[in-house]
């Protein structure tokens, strides 16, 4: 495949959010009421927005590319637990969490073993950062997306909101363990 995953540059901010727009509107569009959505994107897709999540120490994006061209994003959170307001089933584990707050992946490329590539580079990351466990949370309303953490090895151990504009969402929250 001549895939390669490194980090987002400071200059390649733009092309970041080009992608993460695309890719979140490919993903969740036509699911959504068009009001919401675009009062999200409005707000949530902006050069300031990025810029700071970039700037924010624990914070590390990385491209996945095909011959230079990006065609996938991850974005990972050292050290961050889940909200406050997420209700859990089971206790948090102890150690240390990495979280993986957005992985996506332009249409053309899905289905290809890119989101598990990925997966297993998170994994890589959080051995690497001393964290002992991954957890990230996903739409309830998004079954293919469950099915492929769990088939990964994520299992659901509690709920939280994800507002798209001033629609209210249950996500599954969902953790594994680093090995």
């Amino acid at each position: 495949m001549g895939l390669s995953i490194r980090p987002v540059e400071p200059n390649e901010l733009l092309l970041l959010l080009q992608l993460a727009e695309r890719t979140f509107r490919e993903a969740w569009q036509a699911q959504n009421d068009p009001a919401h959505f675009e009062d999200y994107c409005r707000t949530h897709f902006t050069l300031e927005r990025f810029t700071a999540e970039m700037a924010a120490p624990a914070a590390r994006f990385y491209f996945a590319l095909q011959e230079n061209t990006p065609i996938a994003y991850l974005k990972l959170n050292i050290g961050q637990l889940p909200s406050t307001s997420a209700r859990l089933e089971q206790p948090l584990w102890p150690g240390k969490p990495l979280q993986i707050e957005r992985i996506y992946v332009d249409a053309p490329w899905q289905g290809q073993g890119l989101g598990e590539r990925l997966l297993t580079f998170a994994e890589e990351q959080a051995r690497q950062t001393g964290a002992t466990w991954l957890w990230l949370s996903v739409w309830q309303e998004a079954p293919r997306a469950v099915r492929f953490y769990e088939k990964n090895g994520f299992r659901i151990f509690g709920t939280e909101t994800f507002w798209v504009g001033a629609d209210p969402q249950p996500d599954w929250v969902m953790r594994k363990p680093v090995l």
